[in-house]
């Protein structure tokens, strides 16, 4: 099968190609010398400039089997969907969801070729992707997340996520020298008046990652999926969704991961490179790969006789 790589788009190369072929044609026919000869010559720089289009165009044929180098990570992301997430100060305007996605997909960037696992949480915890090397199953579990309604919301705990973890890190790392990396991304609020449990025996199960914090101190306003501004029940007025870096840190000690605050997904490359640093590079070959060898260099010998064939007709 090949592909083709052009180095510019195909319609600038034409237009260049038949500028060369002009200028050379026209000083062919300029030329002192038989009619023939000048034939001969607008005929070898057609040719000549035929040629250079294999290398502009840039073929490639696909490899049989393509190897590639990828971590041993097992990643899993833990993600808060709790109404307080859409909270706006993330980054000084956006919502804690948007900086939360934004921080994801930055770290499959980061750890590509690795295998990843989402698990999203509100009053309840939900699998929304087991494990995959499928980065676009992620990125489109997470555009299915919706803020959910103000009447629908029951309070929010870190808590809820806890039973799916524990199942979700007992079938990670089964592959020999794989390493389980969790991302837990929320906010801290807590409002159902539950304390957080102990997370002691699900980090005994975890390798690297950090608990990733969103939001301020001093808070923000929500609005739910219905576009409807949050209300203090008691007050009447605007609610505000805080960070709770306290409740986060207890967590990461539990998880025996560190606490990072994120404004900018760029924040966390300290403890993804920690978590590449003590991964080895698996060497894979897979037959299903996309990957394509160059062959413009087949048509080097062309372009060279007949270069030297043009130079040759137009010496004098």
């Amino acid at each position: 099968m090949i592909k083709f790589d052009p180095v510019l788009s195909p319609v600038i190369l034409v237009i260049i190609v038949l500028i060369l072929f002009g200028l050379l044609a026209f000083g062919a026919i300029r030329a002192v010398s038989s009619p023939v000869r000048k034939i001969v010559t607008v005929c070898v720089s057609a040719l000549l400039c035929l040629s250079i289009l294999p290398f502009a165009l840039r073929p490639m044929v696909r490899s049989a089997n393509a190897q590639y180098k990828r971590p041993n990570l097992d990643v899993l992301f833990v993600l808060d969907t709790t109404i307080s997430m859409w909270g706006e100060d993330y980054a000084g305007y956006k919502s804690r969801m948007e900086g939360a996605q934004e921080t994801i997909r930055h770290i499959m960037d980061e750890l590509k070729g690795s295998s990843f696992a989402l698990i999203t949480f509100d009053d309840n915890s939900e699998v929304r992707m087991p494990l995959t090397q499928d980065y676009q199953s992620i990125d489109d579990a997470m555009s299915a997340i919706r803020n959910p309604s103000k009447y629908l919301a029951k309070g929010s705990t870190l808590n809820a996520p806890r039973d799916d973890m524990k199942y979700m890190l007992e079938r990670m790392g089964k592959e020999e020298g794989h390493e389980r990396v969790v991302f837990f991304l929320s906010d801290g609020e807590i409002t159902n008046g539950e304390r957080l449990s102990s997370f002691a025996d699900i980090g005994q199960k975890v390798d690297s990652g950090a608990v990733l914090g969103f939001g301020t101190a001093a808070g923000a306003s929500m609005r739910d999926g219905n576009g409807y501004g949050v209300k203090d029940p008691e007050s009447g007025e605007t609610a505000k969704s805080c960070l709770d870096e306290a409740t986060l840190q207890q967590l990461a000690n539990d998880l025996g991961v560190k606490y990072v605050h994120v404004d900018d997904p760029d924040e966390v490359d300290p403890v993804v490179n920690k978590a590449l640093v003590g991964a080895e590079q698996i060497l894979d070959e897979r037959e299903d790969l996309d990957s394509y060898d160059d062959i413009y260099y087949i048509f080097v010998p062309i372009f060279m006789i007949l270069l030297l064939t043009e130079l040759f007709l137009f010496r004098e």
